[in-house]
């Protein structure tokens, strides 16, 4: 085959260190931004950012030529980087050492995004452990209870 064709979108997710609520929702859209610019400058694309207090959702599809992990640390650093910059009172900030990463079909597009636009709202009546540990269910992950989220 001459050319490459991919259709791979991904759910991440992954929380603060020890699930503090640092990310304030008043600039948790620059957040996101900054996120999308990562995912762009590697030739990938952010298609919807959501999240809550401790833990961020993206849905992108990835560049082809990157593997997942280094998208999700170079992701991670630059994020953790800025809001140490831009906020002061942020610098003892830290992301959880793992992340989540679910593969989703185009059919199940606008659900996906229903349900990251809707972070808030879900997580009044969900906290995060159950949902992280809900996804990782639903979508058949072996995991250690014990070593779920730090």
């Amino acid at each position: 085959m001459a050319d490459t064709y991919l259709s791979l979108r991904v759910h991440l997710v992954w929380a603060t260190k020890n699930r503090k609520p640092w990310l304030d929702p008043a600039w948790r859209s620059r957040l996101y931004a900054c996120a999308a610019a990562v995912i762009a400058r590697r030739a990938g694309k952010l298609l919807c950012a959501g999240g809550a207090r401790d833990h961020i959702h993206l849905y992108l599809e990835p560049p082809s030529t990157l593997a997942l992990s280094e998208l999700v640390t170079s992701i991670k650093t630059t994020t953790s980087k800025w809001i140490h910059d831009t906020f002061s009172h942020r610098r003892d900030f830290r992301w959880q050492h793992g992340y989540g990463a679910f593969s989703v079909t185009p059919f199940d597009d606008e659900r996906i995004r229903d349900y990251i636009r809707n972070q808030e709202k879900h997580h009044r009546e969900q906290r995060f452990t159950h949902e992280y540990v809900s996804l990782l269910d639903r979508h058949g992950i072996t995991y250690d209870p014990a070593h779920v989220v730090d």
